[in-house]
C-alpha cells in the first residue's frame, strides 16, 4: 500500500490570510481616523508583511500533520512521533473539551496498554503537553480529512496488517 499524507486543511491557512488582511484594514482605517495619513501605516504595513513571511514558512514546513505507512503512523507535531500499528488494538473518534482527537487503544501485552477510565482522567494534564496526546490520542481538528475517515484509513491498516 502506498504511504498516505494528512495535511493541515487549506482553510485554515485562508482563514489566517483573511484575518491578517482584516487586521490591516482595521489599523489603516483606525489610522486615518485618528492621525489622518502618515508614516505610521507604513509601519504597520511593513509588520503584516513580516508576519506573513514568518508564517508561510511554518505553512509549508508544517503542512503534514499525519502520515500513515503500511505499519505505521508518525503524528508531526512539536516534536514527531510514531505509532506501530503491530501493538495497537483498535482507533476510535471521540471528543473533550470541543477538540475531536482519534483515541488509541494498545494491546494488552504492549508497555502503553492501560484502561480507557485511566486515560480519561489522565487527559487534563496532557492536553498542556507539547505532544498533544501522545501517546493515547491525536488531535485532528482541522485536518484535509475528516476524524471519521482518518480513523477508518487506520483501522483498516491495523487489518491489513494483521492478515
Amino acid at each position: 500500500m502506498e504511504e498516505i499524507k494528512i495535511n493541515v486543511s487549506n482553510k485554515v491557512w485562508i482563514g489566517g490570510l483573511l484575518a491578517m488582511g482584516v487586521m490591516y484594514v482595521g489599523l489603516i482605517g483606525t489610522s486615518y481616523y485618528v492621525r489622518g495619513k502618515n508614516s505610521t501605516i507604513d509601519l504597520i504595513f511593513v509588520l503584516i508583511i513580516m508576519t506573513a513571511f514568518t508564517i508561510i514558512p511554518q505553512f509549508i514546513a508544517s503542512r503534514t500533520r499525519l502520515v500513515i505507512t503500511d505499519t505505521s503512523l508518525t503524528v508531526k507535531t512539536k516534536e514527531e512521533w510514531i505509532v506501530q500499528f503491530d501493538g495497537v488494538e483498535s482507533f476510535y473518534v471521540d471528543k473533550f473539551n470541543g477538540k475531536t482527537f482519534i483515541g488509541i487503544r494498545y494491546k494488552d501485552n504492549t508497555e502503553e496498554a492501560i484502561a480507557d477510565g485511566e486515560i480519561a482522567k489522565e487527559r487534563k494534564s496532557r492536553l498542556k503537553s507539547d505532544l498533544q496526546g501522545y501517546p493515547y490520542e491525536i488531535y485532528v481538528n482541522w485536518l484535509s480529512k475528516t476524524p471519521k475517515e482518518i480513523c477508518d484509513l487506520l483501522n483498516q491498516r491495523i487489518n491489513s496488517s494483521k492478515n
